[in-house]
């Protein structure tokens, strides 16, 4: 048997801090590059995640389903070689959506 090379480091972060209160609860659905998912859970809940990903362009999909109605945003992350990203999702109570673009950080 070989040894197998060990996973790579985290490199990208995705954050959604709990959004305070909501009455309902909603299913948020978070997918890498439209085949991985990352996050299928409680809105109300927040996320924060680490996950290794190869440098180049990325997807990243949030999906909300509350009560029939759904809302989708696409984001592309562009990932160098070895750099470091966070990405901070803000959700806005005003439109019952994502911001249209999110913040992202390098660390």
């Amino acid at each position: 048997m070989y040894p197998q090379a060990p996973a790579p480091p985290p490199n990208l972060r995705i954050t959604f801090p709990p959004p305070g209160f909501f009455l309902l609860d909603a299913r948020l659905l978070i997918v890498l590059d439209n085949a991985y998912p990352l996050y299928d859970g409680s809105f109300k809940q927040g996320l924060d995640t680490a996950v290794p990903v190869a440098p180049g362009y990325h997807q990243l999909t949030v999906h909300i389903a509350m009560s029939g109605i759904t809302r989708n945003r696409v984001y592309p992350i562009n990932v160098a070689p070895g750099r470091t990203y966070s990405v901070l999702l803000e959700y806005s109570r005003l439109w019952g959506n994502f911001a249209s673009s999110p913040k992202i950080f390098e660390r």
